[in-house]
């Protein structure tokens, strides 16, 4: 276990370099952990390459690009699997946002899904061998392996610029909205001074879920949960995920609060049961914390508040139920 542990670490620290910290020093520290006989294959068609040296010419112009953005990292995980005593499998991924103005139009995501083979030289040296990296294809549906071309649906070219605009409001996983997007979303509602209803929900120990079943398994859920997300709440609701396993929710308060519980229990058990089914019949469960608004005046900062507050009460409380936080009271109510 300490060899497999060494060898994601030292990925770790290397996507660290490549994506977040592009100096030229770093760019060096990368090369020297390539082996003479290196095979690469990246997410570009021209990114493939036969030997260490082949590759290190790319790399140049790759540095420039690189130096030139600045990235934070939302998610990333690591495995690895030991062929031989002295060669080793690391796979993973790493998702990362540009860090950009809050304000700024569109900012760029990449989910990076690698593989990298190590071997141990005659130095006492782990070695990268072979490398392949690559990004879930967007128009890919579950279960389909090949999709159709993007150039099908879409003929004209301002069509192709409103579809990407669209696209960068997206979270990749999931199909709903990103952080940024679901914020500027929700701030819009805010300002017409509607009565709103904002809820978080948050997966419980979910990492838990990660360790055992695996991150095929967790994003199997995450994807779960959003579609039930979808499908519970009406179609004019801002639906967003706000990274990891933690969802939200903005809408305009809708009917009785009997007739809100009832569709929160409703969606609940339905999840219940279809991430048993993910899960080998043990499933996992998530909280949530509500916050209203009414006639008052609110920022997305405060009603957020409100609701997180709402949703650590029911943690605490248990976990696996829901917190009502409404108006500007302090009376909690939970499902």
């Amino acid at each position: 276990m300490e060899t497999e542990k060494r060898l994601c670490e030292i990925t770790r620290k290397l996507w660290h370099y490549y994506m977040l910290e592009p100096t030229e020093e770093n760019f060096g520290k990368i090369m020297q952990t390539w082996d003479e006989k290196l095979s690469m294959i990246g997410t570009g068609r021209h990114e493939i390459f036969n030997t260490a040296e082949v590759a290190v010419k790319d790399f140049a112009g790759n540095q420039t690009e690189a130096g030139q953005i600045s990235f934070e990292v939302l998610d990333e995980w690591y495995n690895a699997v030991m062929i031989r005593d002295d060669v080793g499998i690391v796979y993973g991924g790493i998702w990362v946002r540009e860090c950009r103005d809050a304000e700024a139009e569109a900012l760029i995501e990449m989910d990076t899904r690698f593989s990298i083979v190590y071997a141990l030289d005659d130095s006492g040296e782990w070695k990268m061998v072979h490398i392949h990296h690559s990004m879930p294809y967007f128009d890919q549906a579950d279960g389909e392996y090949y999709p159709k071309a993007l150039s099908a649906k879409v003929r004209e070219a301002f069509e192709l610029v409103e579809l990407f605009r669209k696209r960068s409001e997206m979270d990749l996983m999931t199909g709903i909205y990103n952080h940024d997007s679901f914020q500027r979303k929700t701030e819009e509602r805010l300002m017409k001074g509607n009565q709103l209803c904002f809820y978080i929900i948050d997966l419980d120990d979910f990492k838990s879920v990660n360790d055992t079943y695996g991150h095929s398994a967790g994003d199997a859920i995450l994807k779960c949960l959003a579609k039930l997300i979808r499908k519970y709440f009406p179609e004019d609701a801002v639906v967003g995920r706000l990274g990891g396993d933690e969802f939200a929710v903005c809408e305009v308060c809708p009917g009785t609060q009997e007739e809100r519980k009832e569709r929160l229990r409703q969606m609940r058990a339905e999840y219940q049961q279809l991430s048993g089914g993910l899960l080998k019949e043990n499933p996992c469960s998530y909280s949530v914390g509500i916050a209203e608004k009414g006639k008052e005046s609110m920022t997305y900062r405060q009603i957020f508040e409100r609701a997180d507050e709402a949703l650590y009460a029911a943690k605490q409380r248990g976990k696996d139920r829901t917190a009502e936080l409404p108006g500007q009271g302090e009376q909690y109510e939970r499902e």
